[in-house]
């Protein structure tokens, strides 16, 4: 080998100073090979020649002590100081940061090395044939984000390894025993075969994730960017997200997903469904629908960026507290009704079920709530005495979808829709008033003085009576004009606030001679008023109470004017809207509400004058004002607290303000009532894609919409772990917006769907939800199986097979066979269901003789949980399943834990019908045969019953225990090998061992008999051969038998006697 200096110090000196090589080596494997590729030359340089003086000085004794017999004193001495002045010369460089680790050691100063280097060059920089050609090439490499030089040193270091590993490599010595070279060769043959064992599980693994965990870090990098703000959102070509969630509609894959060796799919034993893929066909590991499983007593708030940022101060009580359990189990049980009912056919009043339940769990706030579940029956006009949905006064599903969801503000079907949301707040607060007039006048009856008959107008008679009697009708000098014995305005007033317009235009009848000298145009535009069902005057009758009314306010004395004929004036004829309050009436909050709504009409902008132009717009803009002022930045100081101002926004039509608003202080009423405004279709829904993390957006036409969707699967993170009936219950009503036109509706369609798999998935609760099984094999329905009717989906069988593919696939990858079984068996693959059969048998099967024998994971019981299973008080009952639901329990799977049970259960199920039978291949069947056969073999050898499990296993007639010493039988059961089914394949070391054994311990019982007979020995002959045999096609196929088996089953044999 060449050295780096040239001829200093040839092959002789090489060799004399060992050491010297040996260090050079260690410090550099390569340093045998020039560093520029041509031997150094000696310079003539005084100083280099006086640098490397001491060190070629010391490296000349180093080399010449052994040939000049020096002392070996000094010989050691010298060639330490050498190492000395390299190892300086080292250290050196690496201060001055370089690194020489990977260069040979240099015995050459910088002039030299300076000078040789510009040698080089200049030998580069020679013309040579096709240099252009070769820096065009350069050029266009490095154009190419290619470096030739990097490409070109990797070269050279594969070709160096490649010829170190030649050097290295050394043929295997040759040995004369030939006991020691057979020994050797069934070791190496072993240690081949173990090699190629681990490269197969290598290659397996590395094809596993290739297909299912290969990460798309471009994609997640993007991600993460765009969530922490570094980015901006990059949309796809519908204007989606490319950072889909859980109902993703996008193609680019979510973390820890992989779109390579999709083509492998078609191979597989699950046909037709991808292990992993959603429902739809969307990826399941984007952000989930319902959220994931939280510890009891989580804020919700904190799910919503938009809700947090408002919940700042308006604490929530926790899951753990008993009352808000209670009144989620109490809500559930409606919800659980409402379905029923949807399913039957019946009309269900579910704002006055609702309602009731929120009066009934109480609270800070109740009486509000309660009040706006009374509000939306004025608007909805929800009868409870209709039963069926044909019945013409019936309230039914999604009534009001088509005219409320509209985005055009002055369409005939809007203005419909805000007039009827007008007239039911105007009732409510008139019947409220009302409610709170007798009340008032049955607590004071002495002063009130109702007497005679209890109309409408004597107690509103009698509540003037008491109000005058406490003096706070008006303050004091006011006329009150009076009819007789009673203030006649303010009867009237008090009528048109209790909203008794018939009664008022009856008593203004009723004294119309009276009122002729009061004021004789009053009865007219009453009874115009009354008659208009617009409640609008004629134009001229118009103008003419206009007129009155601006010269009366103008012109009259101070308090000569009666204030409540002033104030039935600007109602009946809508006078000065501008100022929409009435002077010198006492009036509460309710009464100026009130006001705000007699005032309102809804009509079509064009038909309207500019004066009189006062609708729900301009109500919701007020009430949008007074929350801005009062309850939005102190909502707990604010009069009347949060509920009233939610009470103010459901009045107005402000429904998804409303959910928003009253998510952040009790998010358990907020979901319940937007559900109740989504049965009826008066709540705007939005794109799951759309809004990751607010609750409440806008859409492209400023309309407001609510994350419907979002909202009922985080709201089912409290329960669904311990009650997954009624978490199906809510996610089902999902599929209520699957009308609207469109993409819309069949996106909450697939919505509701990825929401009904993450809840198989995730609770495990597959014989609840997808169907059990009973002792003859018939099907048990889960709860998805029945509600299919208000899932909707577009083939009921496709969608429930999918879903259950989905969970069996999920089961299998995480080792639940019962689970799995379940569910392929629901799925009709039954096939299936005995491949992991076998291999949870085969896996049984291989535990060693006397160890702990492996168990399976039960199947969740149908049986609901107990209180002290799922940590609720018997407060809370759990939900009942459907009336249509059956109430049995499993029968066949959710005790079994042993492999062998659940095997002989399955097949005696499958033989039993042929639509099973016909459906499971041949060779799985044998296989299921065969590892219960050598289950019960194993369970005799555990047992100590020798010769039953003997004949056993030579009923298999895998073993060659018929032979009979005939080696060509023998060589045909071992053939056979390579044709066994692979769970039956790895137990057959295993099946040898016990063979082997129960021969020996046969044997043994034979010979411990008290009397010997020729029967007995040549029953231990047999078994001798049989043992012999054994050996024999254990030898045929130790390759295919693990070493620890073989040299078991080689003990074994001794013991036995059989070589």
């Amino acid at each position: 080998m060449s050295s780096l200096f040239g001829s200093l110090g040839g092959a002789s000196s090489a060799a004399a100073a060992p050491p010297q090589t040996s260090t050079a080596t260690a410090a550099n494997p390569l340093a045998a090979s020039s560093l520029f590729g041509a031997p150094a030359a000696s310079q003539p340089n005084n100083q280099t020649q006086a640098q490397a003086a001491p060190t070629s000085q010391a490296q000349q004794n180093a080399q010449s002590a052994p040939s000049s017999h020096a002392p070996a004193g000094n010989s050691q001495s010298a060639y330490f100081d050498s190492l000395l002045e390299r190892s300086r010369k080292r250290k050196n460089g690496k201060d001055s940061g370089v690194d020489l680790g990977d260069l040979p050691s240099l015995q050459l100063g910088l002039g030299d090395i300076a000078q040789r280097v510009r040698q080089l060059g200049g030998s580069h920089a020679s013309p040579v044939p096709g240099n252009g050609v070769d820096s065009k090439a350069h050029y266009l490499l490095a154009a190419s984000g290619i470096s030739p030089g990097s490409a070109l040193r990797d070269l050279d270091k594969l070709d160096a390894g490649s010829a170190n590993a030649a050097v290295l490599a050394q043929p295997p010595a040759f040995d004369a025993d030939n006991a020691a070279y057979v020994s050797n060769l069934q070791s190496q043959s072993t240690l081949a075969l173990i090699e190629e064992g681990l490269s197969r599980a290598a290659r397996d693994f590395d094809r596993y994730l290739e297909q299912n965990v290969t990460m798309e870090w471009d994609a997640q990098r993007r991600r993460i960017y765009e969530h922490f703000g570094l980015t901006a959102k990059v949309g796809d070509g519908d204007g989606r997200d490319a950072r889909s969630s859980a109902f993703g509609l996008t193609e680019s894959g979510s973390f820890g997903r992989s779109r390579r060796g999709q083509g492998n799919k078609a191979s597989s034993s699950r046909a037709g469904t991808p292990s992993k893929a959603s429902v739809s066909g969307m990826s399941s590991l984007q952000r989930s629908v319902i959220g994931t499983p939280a510890r009891s007593g989580v804020n919700q708030t904190s799910l919503f960026a938009d809700v947090a940022e408002k919940a700042t101060g308006a604490p929530q009580a926790g899951v753990d507290d008993r009352f808000l359990r209670d009144k989620q189990a109490k809500f559930a049980d409606q919800v659980q009704l409402l379905n029923e009912s949807r399913l039957q056919g019946k009309v269900y009043p579910i704002l006055r079920e609702f309602g009731s339940v929120e009066r009934q769990a109480g609270g800070d706030q109740t009486s509000q709530l309660v009040d706006a579940y009374r509000a939306l029956i004025e608007i909805v006009r929800e009868d409870p005495s209709a039963k069926a949905v044909s019945d013409p006064n019936a309230s039914r599903e999604r009534q009001f979808a088509g005219d409320y969801l509209l985005d055009e503000n002055q369409s005939r079907k809007t203005v419909a829709m805000n007039r009827r949301i007008l007239d039911g707040s105007r009732r409510f607060l008139e019947k409220s008033f009302f409610q709170s007039l007798e009340a008032t006048v049955a607590r004071n009856p002495r002063e009130a003085r109702l007497g005679g008959v209890p109309t409408t107008l004597n107690k509103v008679r009698a509540y003037v009576t008491l109000r005058a009697a406490k003096r706070d009708l008006a303050p004091e000098n006011t006329d009150l004009q009076s009819l007789g014995m009673e203030y006649c305005w303010v009867i009237i007033f008090f009528l048109l606030r209790s909203g008794f317009l018939r009664d008022a235009v009856e008593y203004v009848k009723e004294n119309a001679t009276a009122f002729r000298v009061i004021d004789r145009n009053f009865p007219t535009y009453i009874a115009n008023y009354y008659k208009n069902e617009s409640r609008r005057l004629d134009d001229n009758l118009q103008d003419r109470i206009n007129a009155e009314y601006n010269q009366r306010t103008r012109i009259a004395p101070e308090n000569s004017i009666d204030p409540y004929r002033m104030a039935c004036y600007k109602i009946i004829g809508r006078c000065d809207l501008n100022k929409r309050s009435l002077d010198l009436v006492g009036q509460g909050i309710e009464d100026w509400i009130w006001l705000q709504f007699s005032l309102a009409r809804e009509a079509q902008r064009l038909d309207e004058p500019a004066g009189e132009s006062f609708g729900a717009t301009e109500v919701r803009a007020v009430i949008r004002e007074i929350g801005q002022r009062y309850f939005v930045k102190g909502a707990a100081d604010a009069p009347g607290g949060y509920g009233t101002y939610f009470l103010l926004q459901i009045l107005g039509g402000m429904f998804e303000q409303a959910i928003a608003y009253l998510y952040s202080f009790s998010y358990v009423s907020a979901v319940h009532f937007a559900i109740a405004l989504d049965f009826y279709g008066l709540l705007r829904v939005s794109d799951f894609t759309a809004s990751e993390s607010e609750l409440l957006t806008f859409t492209t036409r400023d309309m407001p919409q609510v994350n419907f969707g979002r909202m009922l699967g985080y709201y089912t993170r409290d329960f669904r772990a311990a009650k997954v009936e009624a978490a199906t219950d809510y996610l089902t009503l999902i599929c209520l917006n699957g009308d609207l036109p469109g993409a819309a509706g069949q996106s909450q369609t697939s919505l509701c769907h990825e929401a009904l798999r993450e809840l198989v998935l995730e609770t495990r609760e597959f014989a609840k939800l997808l169907g059990d099984l009973r002792p003859d094999g018939t099907r048990i329905k889960g709860a998805i199986e029945l509600r299919l009717q208000l899932i909707k989906p577009a083939d009921p069988d496709d969608f429930l097979r999918t879903i259950t593919m989905q969970a069996a696939s999920v089961a299998e990858d995480n080792g639940r066979t019962t689970d799995a079984v379940l569910l392929y068996h629901l799925a009709e693959e039954y096939d299936n269901v005995i491949s992991i059969i076998n291999r949870a048998l085969s896996e049984a099967i291989s535990v060693d003789v006397g160890q702990e024998p492996v168990t399976l994971q039960p199947l969740k019981s149908r049986a609901p949980p107990s209180a002290a299973a799922t940590g609720t008080s018997s407060a809370t009952p759990t939900p009942p399943e459907p009336a249509s639901a059956p109430k049995e329990t499993s029968l066949s799977l959710t005790s079994v834990d042993d492999a062998a049970t659940l095997a002989r259960n399955m097949i005696g199920l499958y033989n039993s019908k042929a639509m099973y039978f016909s459906k499971i291949k041949q060779m799985n069947r044998d296989a299921c045969g065969v590892l219960l056969r050598m289950s019960e073999a194993k369970q005799h050898v555990e047992q100590g019953r020798w010769a039953e499990a003997l004949d056993i296993i030579d009923s298999l007639s895998i073993l060659p225990l018929r032979a009979g010493g005939q080696i060509y039988l023998i060589r045909n059961s071992a053939q056979a090998f390579t044709q066994l089914p692979p769970t039956v394949a790895r137990n057959i070391g295993n099946l040898l061992m016990w063979t082997i054994t129960c021969c020996g311990r046969q044997r043994d019982v034979l010979r411990s008999s008290a009397f010997e007979d020729p029967t007995k020995e040549r029953m231990k002959e047999e078994l001798a051969g049989k043992a012999r045999d054994l050996m024999v096609y254990a030898g045929l196929v130790r390759l295919r038998l693990p070493p620890r088996v073989f040299e078991v089953i080689a003990r074994a044999g001794q013991e036995v006697e059989s070589w």
